[in-house]
């Protein structure tokens, strides 16, 4: 303020600790709440794949009984009723095939919305989940977006998900390491594509596993479930990218996805 000729400053000095504290953990638990809803998702799926295929399948399982007491004493009566009955076995069987083609379509399609996104948006959002604590782990972390990115096509959540997942995984393979750094890069790869990778430092992929580290229940944690991988591949594929993976200079695993860029004139609003 003003006073004359003279000007007098006010300062406010504000402790942020707590707060900085809360939002930590706020972060940690969105982070816990996004596990569990997928472990429900998955339970949920799980539980609905094994009620619709448990009549079929019990209905194989009780044609085929009966076909193997009607043969046992195969007179032309009992060879007429086992045709009929092994035509239904079959009707049974293709009958679960459709139930397991009809979900699998489901999950492909899923219930996604696409829509134009910044790359540096992706990437510092799902950043600032998956590294709460990593300071605190002795692990250096480097983002770097190379500037001039075209906007991609992409769900935000599910992406965001993908890279959440990638970027635990390489905290997790640097905890017993000297050297603990990561690097999240994001650069232009044609102009279709836009390429993010996730590098570490880590002990890398063993070569007897490399090749089928993106298939279900293959996994190099002890107490892993082998389908956080798979079902990043599956999203980004979706996408229409890739996902793959690579050892680095330094030893460590490079993962590296790819997502379309959008058509010209699409533009992003902010949420």
């Amino acid at each position: 303020m003003r006073s004359g000729d003279q000007v007098f400053f006010t300062g406010f000095i504000i402790d942020l600790t707590e707060q900085q504290r809360t939002q930590a953990r706020l972060q940690e638990l969105q982070s816990d709440l996004a596990h569990v809803s997928r472990l429900s998702a998955m339970g949920e799926m799980a539980s609905t794949l094994a009620h619709e295929l448990n009549q079929p399948l019990g209905a194989i399982a009780n044609y085929t009984k009966g076909c193997r007491r009607l043969l046992a004493n195969p007179d032309a009566e009992a060879i007429a009723k086992t045709i009929e009955v092994l035509d239904k076995t079959a009707e049974q069987a293709l009958r679960a095939g459709h139930i397991i083609r009809r979900l699998r379509e489901f999950v492909t399609r899923g219930e996604t919305e696409r829509r134009p996104e910044p790359v540096s948006r992706l990437i510092e959002e799902a950043s600032a989940l998956a590294l709460v604590g990593a300071r605190e782990q002795g692990i250096t972390a480097r983002v770097r977006v190379a500037p001039g990115l075209k906007l991609v096509l992409a769900d935000r959540v599910q992406v965001q998900q993908v890279l959440i997942n990638l970027m635990r995984n390489a905290r997790e393979a640097m905890q017993q390491g000297e050297r603990r750094e990561m690097a999240v890069d994001a650069h232009t790869l044609s102009s279709e594509f836009v390429e993010i990778t996730v590098s570490d430092t880590g002990p890398g992929i063993a070569d007897e596993v490399v090749d089928r580290l993106f298939q279900p229940f293959v996994t190099t944690k002890a107490s892993g479930m082998g389908v956080g991988l798979s079902i990043c591949r599956t999203i980004i594929e979706a996408h229409g990218g890739r996902l793959t993976v690579e050892r680095n200079a330094a030893g460590g695993a490079t993962f590296r996805l790819t997502l379309a860029t959008a058509p010209e004139g699409y533009t992003t609003h902010a949420p």
